[in-house]
């Protein structure tokens, strides 16, 4: 049995893309160079065979063909960056220990404890954002504490982060495989599309090429699944059946393999969003399927915040891979692992998710999923929330009628400055309603006057961007995001403005009268501590809370409170507060773990008061309900 150092050093070469000297790895572990010697002729005694090979210059590294015969597999991928620690650590907090032992924790990752202090200083930087969480150290164990949700947001954050820049590089995959140029498969494959007219969205290309990619390496291999022709010939007469029969022809002609129609029916299946189990499913099946299904999405949205139930191209695809899994199982065929490593280095909050999935899946097909089934879960689960990050975007079109060297710098200004918000989708050097219609803009970016009449909105810059260009189309992308997020505003607004916290009177002797009738309000409801109207009145002693344009924003100087609300009042004959006659009191009672939504409090309350009109019609509400139109429309 190997000892632990042992393990360790089969997981580090496993992990390595490259060998590794023995003096590196003896100072990783902290040993000498005759101990790693040592330990490597144990490790192949133990398996009975050169599991781990040497080269003079180069040093140690894994023959990953014995691995694979052997069925060893690697205890954990180890983090080898800063940035990779501190989000295994997050991780690790997150899903798998309520604490952790730094002691171990150095021993497991292979560094010193004054790097580990550096990791949690960027994690205390990287939580910042998020005043509800804590990293909580005694002693010599570290835990996160906060609020559920936040903790959430979190990981979302840091997963929107991680899938950001094409997470499944077509480029990356072709060089899994040496024995065959997947590069040139997609050339071929593209032309055979075209040849049919079939359309395939480009984030689903590197999964399907993935998928060509495993079956022409189990081909070379002479690993098929099955050599029976299929009952089902009224297959064989769909477009997508004589684009896979002909790509498949080509890689037989190509790489001299056996033709079997299994193969080409299980590519078609794929390029269908189903497998050829499909007709023969009965409804109970069917049911059962959708069932299973529903409870991914509502897992992903309720333990990651992830909401993929309208991404049909995620469905079919998870679908097609329960179904081919459940096929694989009855063949007795083993899912190659060529992306397993990968996946769990690069992608390690996206392997997590991947786990979860295959925990339900598990319940639903009667079986354990390995690493290598949960690796091909990974992928769907990567490109899917790809996808999220690039609908995120807003997609822009610039009207620039000069030369591709001139309008280049142009573009790449705008991407420089509002990549984060935006993609130009097309460069034209004349406005083409048609054109522009395909397009689905939206928002139009020009650098002449343009008049049209498709409602997109349209903005005039400069062709050297200067300032001024800038803050027009920040700007205007401030208003996109207003329209994308009414409705969460609105939820929002209703949520934190209850029709109980709502007052309108005639007159209020004082301020103080204000906010003692506002806070006791509040603390009858259970909404506040006792201090809380202590607080708002230290608060307020500091400096007024009232400003020119005729309302106040009382608040407490600590947090206090137990949920998040708006108290408001309207005085139809204002008050007196500091230097201003006030009309209307914002109380605002907000937990320290939701203060994200001061920014859209403040956001609203700057457009209302910085206009008069909108501003009186506010103050002049009859009625809660006539308040909260004013507020959301």
């Amino acid at each position: 049995m190997l000892s632990k150092r042992q393990s360790h050093i089969v997981d580090l070469l496993n992990n390595e893309l490259k060998p590794i000297t023995g003096r590196d790895l003896g100072k990783t572990l902290g040993v000498s160079d005759r101990t790693i010697r040592s330990d490597v002729e144990a490790i192949n005694a133990e398996y009975g065979c050169e599991l781990i090979r040497a080269n003079r210059r180069s040093g140690y590294y894994i023959d990953h063909d014995l691995m694979k015969a052997q069925n060893i597999s690697s205890q954990e991928v180890i983090p080898q960056t800063a940035q990779q620690r501190c989000v295994y650590l997050i991780k690790e907090l997150l899903f798998r220990s309520r604490e952790i032992n730094l002691i171990d924790l150095q021993e497991r990752v292979f560094v010193s404890g004054y790097s580990i202090d550096n990791d949690l200083r960027k994690i205390r930087d990287m939580i910042r954002r998020y005043p509800g969480l804590r990293l909580v150290r005694s002693r010599n164990h570290i835990r996160l504490s906060g609020d559920e949700g936040d903790k959430r947001k979190l990981y979302k954050e840091l997963l929107m982060e991680e899938t950001k820049g094409n997470f499944v590089n077509l480029s990356a995959i072709a060089d899994i495989w040496k024995d065959f140029d997947l590069l040139k498969l997609e050339d071929d494959f593209t032309e055979i599309c075209e040849k049919y007219d079939f359309r395939i969205s480009e984030m689903e290309y590197p999964l399907i090429m993935l998928h060509a990619g495993v079956s022409i390496e189990r081909m070379l291999n002479h690993n098929y699944v099955s050599e029976e022709p299929p009952e089902a010939a009224e297959e064989e007469g769909g477009k997508e059946y004589q684009i896979a029969d002909e790509l498949f022809a080509r890689i037989s002609e190509i790489y001299k393999v056996k033709l079997v129609k299994d193969e080409v029916l299980r590519f078609a299946g794929l390029l269908k969003g189903k497998d050829r189990l499909t007709e023969e499913e009965t409804r109970e099946e069917a049911d059962d399927m959708e069932r299973l299904m529903g409870d991914i999405l509502e897992l992903l949205k309720q333990e990651f915040d992830i909401d993929l139930s309208t991404d049909e191209d995620f469905r079919s695809g998870i679908i097609t891979h329960i179904r081919l899994l459940m096929k694989r199982q009855q063949n007795q065929v083993t899912a190659n692992d060529l992306y397993l490593q990968e996946l769990k280095r690069k992608y390690p909050l996206v392997f997590e998710m991947a786990v979860r999935v295959a925990q339900r899946i598990e319940g639903y097909c009667g079986t354990r999923l390995n690493e290598n089934e949960i690796s091909f879960l990974a992928l769907h689960l990567g490109a899917a929330c790809e996808r999220m990050n690039l609908s995120e975007q807003y997609r822009a079109v610039a009207i620039i009628p000069n030369s591709y060297t001139m309008s280049k710098p142009c573009v790449d200004k705008l991407m420089l400055r509002f990549g984060n918000r935006m993609t130009v989708v097309r460069v034209c050097s004349f406005f083409e309603e048609k054109k522009i219609v395909q397009d689905n803009p939206d928002l139009i970016i020009t650098t002449v006057p343009l008049k049209h009449y498709l409602g997109t909105p349209t903005v005039q810059i400069s062709l050297f961007l200067n300032g001024e260009d800038e803050s027009k189309v920040f700007q205007i992308l401030n208003y996109l995001d207003k329209k994308k997020y009414h409705k969460d505003f609105v939820s929002l607004m209703e949520r934190l403005m209850r029709k109980d916290l709502f007052h309108i009177r005639d007159s209020m002797e004082s301020r103080e009268a204000i906010l003692n009738f506002l806070c006791d309000s509040l603390y009858e409801k259970g909404l506040s501590g006792e201090n809380f109207k202590e607080n708002v009145f230290r608060r307020e002693a500091l400096s007024g809370t009232s400003f020119v344009y005729g309302f106040a924003v009382p608040h407490a100087i600590e947090v206090s409170t137990r949920e998040s609300c708006i108290s408001i009042m309207i005085l139809r004959e204002p008050v007196k507060w500091g230097d201003f006659n006030v009309s209307l009191v914002v109380l605002l009672a907000i937990r320290d773990t939701d203060n994200s939504l001061l920014k859209v409090f403040f956001d609203w309350l700057c457009n209302i008061v910085t206009d008069n009109n909108k501003f009186q019609e506010l103050i002049q509400s009859k009625n809660y309900e006539e308040f909260m139109n004013h507020v959301t429309r």
